[in-house]
């Protein structure tokens, strides 16, 4: 664990925490602290902010990682967050708060706070501690270029100013987008009742899937394409007609280390339900991790119809899937050099569910 200089990317602004910082004003009045963009060991990263000495009776310290490659005109992008309550009963407190995030290589990561909400507060003396990962790196096997990585695709996938979609969404050019009774209406013409649905979520996310390919530039030429889990043989015979050297693979049977990567990966059918955020996080990232440069993946994700916003944090609860930590899941690729088409989370009364009850979501990301 090394410490950070807090205040070293604004040398000379002072902090809205009387007595730190520099001597010039903020143009932040909410200003609290920001640290140099540092390079981090690859691996699981905790930066951490401690405050001593405080005395505060209201406000809310928001904490960021912010991540920017080595590029030229590369732009900042956030990564991780949380909050911290600046509130004490009584006498003097120390108060600490910590933001875990995914270090990867050539990039590098700042640590930034600011008051969301007005505090009083004071402190003796303010530290920031960046926890990152120690001894040999694990093997690393350098991803290659994909072809499409040279097209000039029109729709691309976006950036973090574009984390969610607004407005209407389509069946023949999506975006990360929910089922939604409206898109089933434009299946079939039957009224959706009972058993119904999971048929025809089924055959909604094959159709996505197959019209997410061109829309992102994964045009019919001679590239390599993995067809993860079950499909249709309907899905199958368009994917094989379409010039593509397919290869099917088991769900729970990634190969990021094995030195085989893929032009594309679709997954109509998703991963299978796991019980922990860890273990849904780490089957998921080994599968993209299985891209080349410029490739990408349309993945389906099953996710429990809970209305809550999406958050910047990282840590996430055990149980089934929900929205939130699927747009945790993005912030964190964004940090490490994918980017995603923007998600259209619809209203809970729009969703369709399955017979187990929960939502349908296709996530559609690219390796940068």
């Amino acid at each position: 664990m090394r410490e950070i200089d807090p205040f070293s990317y604004f040398w000379d602004h002072a902090s809205a925490v009387p007595g730190f910082g520099g001597e010039r004003r903020s143009p932040d009045p909410q200003y609290c602290f920001h640290t140099h963009y540092e390079m981090v060991r690859p691996g699981r990263a905790i930066y951490t902010i401690r405050l001593h000495g405080v005395t505060a009776s209201q406000g809310e310290l928001t904490i960021r990682v912010h991540a920017l490659r080595l590029t030229p005109g590369a732009n900042a992008t956030l990564v991780a967050g949380s909050r911290l309550e600046m509130h004490v009963e009584q006498g003097k407190q120390d108060l600490t708060a910590s933001v875990a995030f995914h270090a990867v290589r050539d990039v590098t990561y700042a640590f930034y706070g600011f008051f969301s909400e007005y505090s009083d507060v004071s402190a003796e003396r303010i530290e920031v501690l960046l926890d990152e990962p120690e001894g040999e790196e694990d093997v690393y096997v350098e991803a290659p270029r994909s072809i499409l990585a040279q097209e000039d695709v029109e729709a691309d996938v976006r950036p973090a100013n574009a984390l969610i979609h607004v407005g209407a969404v389509s069946l023949e050019r999506p975006v990360s987008q929910d089922c939604t009774w409206r898109q089933l209406a434009q299946l079939s013409e039957r009224t959706v009742v009972g058993a119904q649905s999971d048929q025809l979520i089924a055959r909604w996310r094959e159709q996505v899937c197959l019209a997410a390919l061109p829309a992102y530039g994964v045009t019919p030429i001679p590239i390599d394409g993995w067809l993860v889990g079950p499909a249709s043989e309907r899905m199958r015979a368009a994917l094989k007609a379409s010039n593509f050297v397919m290869w099917e693979r088991d769900s729970l049977s990634p190969t990021p280390d094995s030195g085989e990567f893929a032009d594309f990966i679709v997954s109509p059918a998703g991963f299978p339900s796991l019980d922990t955020a860890e273990a849904r996080w780490a089957l998921f990232n080994a599968w993209i991790q299985c891209l080349k440069v410029g490739g990408v993946a349309v993945i389906a994700l099953r996710h429990a119809p809970i209305t809550r916003p999406v958050s910047s944090a990282l840590a996430a609860n055990d149980g089934p899937l929900a929205a939130n930590e699927i747009g945790r899941w993005v912030l964190r690729l964004i940090g490490m050099g994918f980017s995603a088409a923007p998600l259209a989370f619809a209203p809970v009364s729009e969703l369709v569910v399955d017979s187990q009850g929960l939502a349908s979501l296709i996530l559609i990301v690219r390796r940068g």
